[in-house]
């Protein structure tokens, strides 16, 4: 029997999504509100919120400075599009995401530099060292600085501020698959045609889609076979293989 080609195996596989799905909360305006200014503008913006945690082995004082190059980025993920509702409503988390964003075609997006997180596994407090010297490609390189710093998250015992008290606490988020962009311009700029489908409430589903055509959108709370037919429609348009639930 032949080998079979990798492409035409990954068409079936459920754990592998060809989207990457980003989604807005609530601000100094609502998710609602968030999502229409990204329609209009067709832009994601970041502000100076430094959240890659590479910002741990660099000194606090000077991140203000430097935090939009290094440390933020946007942020999207991987996770398949059955299985968006399982971001939203989740306990204890410092950023509640809420049903509105959109589910972007991973393809077009690698095309314009966004990418996975890099995964540290620090469950045993050994990767401090490893992140204080990749910040100090800040002084030395900051040109490749950019290209990796924004992209670092660790698992297992968190990382504090050089000069922190260690604490024993652990943390996990390499659940959410998550793939970042980062830039000089702090936005990532994207058009219609890198959409697969908008989300939102069932109930605001005509709304949306009266307002920004020829997307079309549905309700990551709602099991997918609700839009089973728009979701034919959509892959039809993007000309995908994959299956998409």
């Amino acid at each position: 029997m032949s080998n079979r080609d990798v492409d035409k195996v990954l068409l079936f596989r459920g754990d592998i999504s060809p989207f990457l799905v980003h989604l807005t909360r609530d601000t100094d305006n609502d998710a609602r509100t968030n999502l229409e200014n990204i329609l209009n503008t067709q832009q994601l913006e970041y502000k100076n919120n430094s959240f890659s945690d590479a910002r741990f082995g660099y000194p606090q004082e000077r991140i203000e400075t430097v935090g939009h190059r290094f440390f933020s980025a946007v942020s999207f993920t991987e996770t398949p599009i059955n299985e968006i509702h399982n971001l939203l409503e989740i306990a204890n988390r410092q950023v509640e995401l809420r049903p509105y964003g959109l589910v972007f075609l991973k393809d077009k997006l690698k095309i314009k530099g966004v990418s996975p997180v890099l995964y540290l596994n620090n469950f045993n407090a050994d990767k401090i060292t490893l992140v204080k010297a990749l910040c100090s490609l800040i002084d030395t390189a900051p040109d490749r600085a950019e290209q990796i710093l924004p992209y670092i998250s660790v698992f297992g015992k968190k990382l504090l501020p050089i000069k922190g008290t260690r604490v024993h606490d652990d943390i996990d988020f390499t659940w959410e698959r998550e793939w970042r962009f980062s830039s000089r311009t702090h936005s990532f700029d994207f058009n219609y045609d890198d959409v697969f489908v908008g989300l939102c409430p069932h109930n605001e589903i005509d709304d949306f889609e009266a307002s920004f055509p020829p997307l079309l959108f549905i309700d990551p709370i709602r099991n997918m076979k609700w839009y089973a037919e728009k979701l034919v429609d959509a892959r039809q348009k993007s000309n995908l293989k994959y299956s998409v639930v």
